[in-house]
């Protein structure tokens, strides 16, 4: 066994740590170890809590005589997490059975999702960015040759130009937010807030749009309680993208219902559900939507003025609440798109 010293130190630990004998009996787990696979390990076998074939394998060569081996594992969390899991063989002369091997886990989450971030954002800003660039680029040229004495062109020209400098801002606003959020998805909020409040606010923030595409926004609850875990800038954030989205996309006229609905609540969870009059979404594409750049009516979109990334932060910043997002549509009866966020004080 780990002597008591010993274990203080290793309980002092930010990683998770174990000690298993030569069967993969785990023998302690310290309180990062108990936090990621439960409280219940000790004494049975660790192959229970990582049935993974390449520990078994780096784990046999140090049976076998290797000091250490280490692999690279995913585990399939909350938020699937990548860690380095390092053996390492230590002997107690003083036991029936000295072999003793000590079992790390890193996390090393951050340096793939850098080096994934780091080639999308490449490969994502040069296919977006292409278009606009392309178009500000040839009316430069325009500008410079046949429209150069012609004021009126001039100024439909410097527009068109305007239009695209600000689609490109707003592309670029939008990588480094969900850069942002992804880089800090593994951070779960723990601020409370009053959710209605929130969507009430962000309703009078978005008032200039609702009058100019002519529709009307109602916010509704049931519920005596709407007090949710989270950070109150990311969900003003979920709420503004979704119901702009609703504003933009149903007919002029037509109402748009925020709503809170107990019927669809997990427990532990409130429900806010944003519903439009709109076309609806073909069933097919429902499970792509929050996917960057994916966008069912390109041209439509654009002209709109989105990104193509809108969905995909409300989706990441979802998951750093360890929340969930549900979209229900059909063509022609419009779509609800609801929203799980854990109450204050679930069980």
């Amino acid at each position: 066994m780990v002597k008591k010293n010993v274990q203080a130190v290793l309980n002092g630990l930010g990683i998770a740590v174990f000690v298993l004998d030569k069967n993969r009996t785990v023998l302690f787990a310290n309180s990062m170890g108990r936090k990621l696979f439960g409280k219940g390990l000790t004494g049975s076998s660790f192959d229970a809590a990582l049935p993974d074939d390449k520990f078994q394998f780096v784990f046999d060569k140090v049976l076998r005589g290797q000091e250490s081996a280490a692999a690279d594992i995913l585990l399939p969390t909350t938020v699937p997490t990548l860690y380095r899991v390092s053996v390492t063989r230590f002997d107690d002369e003083s036991n029936s059975e000295p072999f003793r091997a000590a079992v790390s886990f890193e996390d090393i989450s951050h340096v793939r999702d850098a080096q994934l971030m780091r080639s999308d954002f490449v490969a994502n800003v040069s296919h977006e960015l292409r278009s606009p660039l392309t178009a500000v680029y040839g009316l430069i040229g325009t500008l410079q040759g046949s429209a150069k004495d012609d004021p009126e062109a001039q100024q439909r020209f410097l527009e068109m130009m305007e239009t695209e400098a600000k689609r490109m801002m707003r592309l670029v606003d939008d990588l480094l937010s969900l850069s942002k959020v992804q880089a800090s998805e593994r951070q779960q909020p723990e601020d409370q807030l009053d959710i209605l409040p929130l969507l009430e606010s962000v309703v009078n923030t978005l008032g200039p749009v609702i009058a100019k595409e002519e529709k009307r926004v109602k916010v509704t609850s049931t519920q005596l309680r709407t007090h949710v875990i989270g950070d109150a800038e990311e969900l003003r954030q979920v709420f503004q993208n979704l119901i702009e989205n609703a504003v933009k996309y149903s007919p002029r006229g037509t109402e748009v219902e925020v709503y809170t609905c107990s019927q669809k609540a997990e427990p532990g969870y409130l429900c806010i559900c944003v519903a439009d009059q709109g076309d609806g979404i073909d069933p097919a594409d429902i499970p792509r939507l929050t996917e960057r750049f994916y966008r069912i009516d390109k041209g439509r979109s654009r002209a709109k003025g989105g990104t193509g990334l809108g969905l995909a932060i409300v989706k990441h910043i979802l998951i750093r609440h360890r929340g969930k997002l549900k979209i229900e549509s059909k063509p022609g009866n419009g779509s609800t798109f609801s929203v799980f966020l854990p109450r204050v004080g679930r069980a």
